[in-house]
C-alpha cells in the first residue's frame, strides 16, 4: 500500500545547498515555517521539511502497523532517495540536516548511514546524551498536557504510540544515566552544530558541554531561554545563515517567485520584503558587537547592502 509523505520544498532542488528539516516528536513541518520563510532569502539554497506519517498532511499508517522511530527513519530515507541523494552526486552540492529533538536523533542516524553524503547537521535541543530523567519528564508532560490530536494535526494513535516503549526502536548505547548517541557520529568529519536552550529540560548547558567532550568539533550554540526545543526567530535564522556561510540573494533575484509545494506557505512568502530587511538591520548590530563566529567585515558589507535595499523598498 502506497502512503503519501507530505513535504514543503522552497528553492530549486539543484541548488548548491540542500537543507532537510526534521520535526520533533509531535511536530509537523509547520514548525520550520519561520526558518524556511526567512532563510530561503539566501542564494543557491533549497529547503525541504517533511511531515512524518500520521502527522500534518502525511497519510496515517495502516491500523496493523505501529508508529515508531524506525518507520520515520525509513520514510525519511525514501524522501532523501527520491529528492536529495541524486543531486548530492555532484561534488559541488552540499547536503545539510536540521533535526529538532526526535528529528535530531533521526538526523544522527542518517549521518551514521550516509555520512559521506552529509556535509553538516544542526541538532535542535538534543545532545549526544539523553538522561532517563529528562525522557521521563518529557513523557509525563505529554501525558498531562492537552494533547488533542486535532490540535496537533496528528493521528490519534500517534499520541498513544509515543508513550509506548516500543516507539523508540532504533539502536542506541546506554548507561545508568541514559541514552548515548555519540557513536553515531564516529568517523563523521562534517560540521555539527548543537542549538539548545541553556535551561532546557532535555539539553541544558551541562549536557551540551558533555556532548562536546565526545565530539571535539561540536559547535555549541546556546540560547538563554527555558523550555524545549529552541525556537527559530529572526536572530536564530540570521545566525544559522552566518554559520553556514550563506550569501543573500542579489537585488536582481529579490522578486523571483519560490518553488513551493505547500500552498499555505506559498501564500505568505515574499522573499526579501521590507519586513525581512528591517529584521536584519535590527539584529545585525548585535552580531557586529558580540559575534566571534563570523568576520566583522562580512557582516558590515551585508548591513550596507541591506540598507541600500531598504531604501529601495521605502
Amino acid at each position: 500500500m502506497n502512503r503519501k509523505i507530505a513535504y514543503s520544498c522552497m528553492g530549486h532542488i539543484d541548488a548548491k545547498h540542500i537543507f532537510l528539516c526534521l520535526p520533533g516528536l509531535l511536530e509537523t513541518r509547520d514548525s520550520f515555517h519561520h526558518l524556511l520563510s526567512m532563510v530561503e532569502s539566501f542564494a543557491d539554497c533549497c529547503w525541504i521539511s517533511i511531515d512524518y506519517c500520521g502527522r500534518g498532511e502525511s497519510d496515517p499508517l495502516p491500523l496493523h502497523t505501529k508508529y515508531s522511530f524506525s518507520q520515520y527513519l525509513a520514510d525519511t530515507e525514501d524522501v532523501m532517495a527520491s529528492l536529495i541523494l541524486p543531486q548530492r552526486t555532484h561534488t559541488n552540492r552540499k547536503f545539510h540536516l536540521i533535526g529538532t529533538s526526535m528529528g535530531g536523533i533521526l538526523a544522527m542516524h542518517l549521518v551514521h548511514r550516509f555520512q559521506h553524503r552529509v556535509d553538516s547537521v544542526v541538532l535542535n535541543d538534543i545532545g549526544l546524551f539523553l538522561h532517563w530523567s529528562s525522557l521521563m519528564n518529557l513523557y509525563q508532560n505529554i501525558q498531562e498536557s492537552d494533547t488533542q490530536s486535532s490540535k496537533l494535526r496528528v493521528d490519534a494513535r500517534v499520541v498513544d504510540a509515543v508513550l509506548s516503549r516500543s516507539h523508540f526502536d532504533l539502536p542506541y548505547e546506554f548507561d545508568l544515566f541514559g541514552m548515548r548517541f555519540s557513536s553515531l557520529l564516529d568517523n563523521f568529519h562534517g560540521k555539527v552544530v548543537l542549538l539548545h536552550n541553556s535551561e532546557s529540560p532535555i539539553c541544558p548547558s551541562n549536557i551540551a558541554n558533555q556532548s562536546k567532550t565526545k565530539y571535539a568539533n561540536l559547535k555549541i550554540w546556546s540560547v538563554d531561554q527555558q523550555g524545549h526545543p529552541a525556537k527559530w526567530d529572526d536572530s536564530e535564522v540570521m545566525k544559522l545563515a552566518q554559520l553556514m556561510r550563506l550569501k543573500p540573494k542579489s537585488v536582481d533575484h529579490a522578486h523571483q517567485n519560490l518553488t513551493v509545494n505547500s500552498p499555505e506557505i506559498a501564500q505568505e512568502e515574499n522573499i526579501f520584503n521590507f519586513n525581512f530587511i528591517h529584521a536584519f538591520l535590527k539584529t545585525s548590530q548585535t552580531y557586529l558587537e558580540s559575534s566571534t563566529d563570523a568576520p566583522r567585515h562580512w557582516l558590515s558589507r551585508m548591513v550596507s547592502r541591506f540598507k541600500f535595499w531598504k531604501r529601495s523598498y521605502s
